[in-house]
Protein backbone atom coordinates (compact mmCIF):
# COMPACT_ATOMS: atom_id res chain seq x y z
CA UNK A 1 0.00 0.00 0.00
CA UNK A 2 1.45 3.35 -0.99
CA UNK A 3 1.15 6.37 1.27
CA UNK A 4 0.44 9.68 -0.52
CA UNK A 5 3.72 11.39 0.35
CA UNK A 6 6.69 10.46 -1.88
CA UNK A 7 5.89 6.77 -2.08
CA UNK A 8 6.36 6.07 1.61
CA UNK A 9 4.59 3.14 3.15
CA UNK A 10 2.13 3.49 5.97
CA UNK A 11 4.43 1.53 8.26
CA UNK A 12 7.30 3.95 7.67
CA UNK A 13 5.05 6.95 8.34
CA UNK A 14 3.74 5.46 11.58
CA UNK A 15 7.26 4.63 12.73
CA UNK A 16 8.48 8.15 12.03
CA UNK A 17 5.49 9.71 13.77
CA UNK A 18 6.09 7.53 16.83
CA UNK A 19 9.77 8.38 17.03
CA UNK A 20 9.30 12.10 16.44
CA UNK A 21 6.60 12.38 19.10
CA UNK A 22 8.70 10.38 21.57
CA UNK A 23 11.81 12.45 20.88
CA UNK A 24 9.87 15.64 21.61
CA UNK A 25 9.47 14.75 25.31
CA UNK A 26 13.13 15.14 26.42
CA UNK A 27 13.61 18.13 24.14
CA UNK A 28 10.64 19.96 25.62
CA UNK A 29 11.63 19.04 29.17
CA UNK A 30 15.04 20.63 28.58
CA UNK A 31 13.30 23.69 27.14
CA UNK A 32 11.02 23.78 30.18
CA UNK A 33 13.99 23.83 32.54
CA UNK A 34 15.69 26.56 30.53
CA UNK A 35 12.63 28.79 30.24
CA UNK A 36 11.66 28.58 33.88
CA UNK A 37 15.22 29.10 35.05
CA UNK A 38 16.11 31.99 32.74
CA UNK A 39 12.82 33.68 31.96
CA UNK A 40 10.46 32.62 34.73
CA UNK A 41 7.71 31.66 32.30
CA UNK A 42 4.83 30.14 34.20
CA UNK A 43 2.66 29.04 31.28
CA UNK A 44 5.40 26.75 30.04
CA UNK A 45 4.74 24.38 32.94
CA UNK A 46 1.24 23.61 31.76
CA UNK A 47 2.02 23.39 28.06
CA UNK A 48 5.36 21.55 28.21
CA UNK A 49 4.37 19.08 30.92
CA UNK A 50 1.08 17.98 29.35
CA UNK A 51 1.29 18.05 25.54
CA UNK A 52 4.60 16.21 24.84
CA UNK A 53 3.80 13.12 26.98
CA UNK A 54 0.30 13.02 25.48
CA UNK A 55 1.85 13.22 22.02
CA UNK A 56 4.24 10.38 22.80
CA UNK A 57 1.44 8.15 24.04
CA UNK A 58 -0.66 8.99 20.97
CA UNK A 59 2.28 8.23 18.69
CA UNK A 60 2.83 4.80 20.23
CA UNK A 61 -0.89 3.99 20.13
CA UNK A 62 -1.12 5.13 16.52
CA UNK A 63 1.73 2.78 15.57
CA UNK A 64 0.43 -0.14 17.59
CA UNK A 65 -3.18 0.11 16.42
CA UNK A 66 -2.26 1.24 12.86
CA UNK A 67 -4.22 4.48 13.08
CA UNK A 68 -2.72 7.18 10.82
CA UNK A 69 -5.11 9.84 12.13
CA UNK A 70 -3.85 9.34 15.67
CA UNK A 71 -0.27 9.46 14.42
CA UNK A 72 -0.93 12.80 12.71
CA UNK A 73 -2.54 14.10 15.90
CA UNK A 74 0.59 13.03 17.79
CA UNK A 75 2.79 14.99 15.39
CA UNK A 76 0.59 18.06 15.75
CA UNK A 77 0.66 17.78 19.55
CA UNK A 78 4.43 17.37 19.43
CA UNK A 79 4.84 20.60 17.43
CA UNK A 80 2.08 22.65 19.11
CA UNK A 81 3.83 23.72 22.35
CA UNK A 82 6.21 26.22 20.76
CA UNK A 83 3.59 28.42 19.04
CA UNK A 84 1.22 27.96 21.97
CA UNK A 85 3.78 29.22 24.49
CA UNK A 86 4.65 32.14 22.22
CA UNK A 87 1.00 33.09 21.92
CA UNK A 88 0.34 32.79 25.65
CA UNK A 89 3.35 34.87 26.56
CA UNK A 90 2.38 37.51 24.02
CA UNK A 91 -1.05 37.80 25.63
CA UNK A 92 0.23 38.07 29.19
Amino acid sequence: MSFPYSGESLELFLSRARMMSAAAVPAYLALLLFLTKEEGWHWSFLVLCVLPPAAAVSGFLGKRDIRPGLAVAALVMALAPLPLIGGLEALF
